[in-house]
């Protein structure tokens, strides 16, 4: 008879490298204040861990619950591009916002 072993989500097992260090690494300081949606990102992150090793485990309400966040984390993300984006296109000029015309 074979032992299933509980399966235990992590980022590691889950996320590159880069995705890592995206969610691991601290703000640098001075931006602390201008990065509130990407706060909200680690925060949503943090908060689905829980469901989704239940869901993992096989508990279909887990699950549900999972999707739903992961459609709210889906959103922070897109708002921390947009974040990211205004700051490169305002942030030193070099960038325009649009492209002139010739």
């Amino acid at each position: 008879m074979q032992e299933t072993e509980k399966r235990v989500w992590s980022p590691d097992l889950t996320h590159s490298a880069l995705a890592s260090s995206i969610f691991c690494s601290p703000i640098p300081e001075g931006n602390s204040n201008d990065m509130t949606e990407y706060d909200t990102l680690k925060q949503l992150v943090a908060e689905v861990e829980d469901d989704v090793n239940k869901a993992i485990g096989g508990n279909k309400a887990a699950g549900t619950r999972v999707r739903k966040k992961m459609q709210d984390i889906k959103s922070a993300a897109q708002e921390v591009r947009k974040k990211i984006l205004e700051g490169r296109d305002t942030g030193d000029g070099s960038a325009p916002a649009t492209p002139e015309a010739e």
